[in-house]
């Protein structure tokens, strides 16, 4: 079955629990390390199926269940035992991401999230005691047995935001992601602030520039480990650019060619910032 890489993403019934009895083509999301486990193909490659654990003998800790499409459990957990099968390719999510296939992109995304949900509250935040997980159909959640404190997923809500000036696209370069060259300003949202008001200070922190008509774009979840873009466009109101020279080193302004010069298409919410930019500038 290998036309669930180009599914709807809306095709997935989220779960916590399996919706259908396990069949060898049950779809499994598995990680060694921070690196997802692949199967590969004379087109490319696979997630491994119920099927492929059992013939391989994968042994596989902290299993979730993602939920289901098209009839399959879609899992996810952990590989404990170390595989050398030439059938087997192991691959970071930047990697995965490069490959194009946004589908397969977002279920090791959800695998991963889930994965580093459960191992960072093993233990109750309050009393210590382990956490368990709760045998529920429609609550993802972690509960702890001795004072009941419930856990339940969390997302580190971050913006990114397209800042034009006239027919010119702002572009920094952070020395964090030096493979990554230029990109639009990204940063996380402090306690207590808005979307909007963290556009207007993450710019401002790392360029000096003030910016006006902030708009609301889109989002996307990103797994680096646990956050959610939510992506704004805005415009340049006043100021001279001055890089802080801590987390950006260069900020300028650059055209449509220039710009083109400059990233890497990809589906991630900053290349479709970038489009954006490009398709009505």
């Amino acid at each position: 079955m290998e036309d669930y890489f180009v599914a709807e993403k809306t095709a997935i019934k989220p779960s916590p629990k399996r919706l259908h009895k396990e069949c060898d083509e049950d779809i499994w999301i598995l990680f060694k390390g921070n690196k997802a486990v692949l199967f590969i193909t004379q087109g490319g490659y696979r997630f491994p199926r119920l099927g492929d654990i059992k013939r391989i003998n994968i042994e596989i800790s902290n299993i979730q269940c993602i939920g289901e499409l098209k009839g399959l459990n879609i899992m996810c957990g952990e590989v404990e035992n170390e595989i050398e099968n030439s059938e087997i390719a192991y691959m970071d999510l930047m990697a995965i991401a490069n490959m194009g296939n946004e589908f397969m992109y977002t279920l090791a995304s959800k695998g991963s999230l889930f994965l580093n949900w459960l191992k960072l509250n093993k233990h109750c935040g309050v009393c210590g005691a382990k956490n368990h997980i709760k045998d529920s159909y429609t609550e993802r959640a972690l509960v702890c047995p001795k004072c009941g404190n419930i856990t339940w997923p969390r997302t580190s809500p971050a913006v990114i935001v397209a800042v034009t000036k006239e027919d010119k696209l702002l572009l920094v370069y952070n020395k964090q992601f030096p493979e990554r060259k230029y990109s639009v300003i990204a940063g996380f949202v402090e306690y207590g602030e808005t979307f909007e008001e963290c556009v207007k200070r993450e710019v401002y922190e790392e360029t000096g520039i003030r910016v006006k008509n902030i708009r609301y774009f889109g989002s996307q979840p990103w797994p680096f480990p646990n956050s959610m873009m939510v992506g704004f466009t805005a415009e340049y109101m006043e100021g001279e650019l001055r890089p802080d020279g801590e987390e950006i080193l260069f900020a300028g302004w650059f055209s449509k060619d220039e710009v083109r010069q400059k990233y890497r298409e990809s589906f991630s919410i900053g290349s479709k910032l970038i489009e954006w930019f490009l398709n009505n500038y």
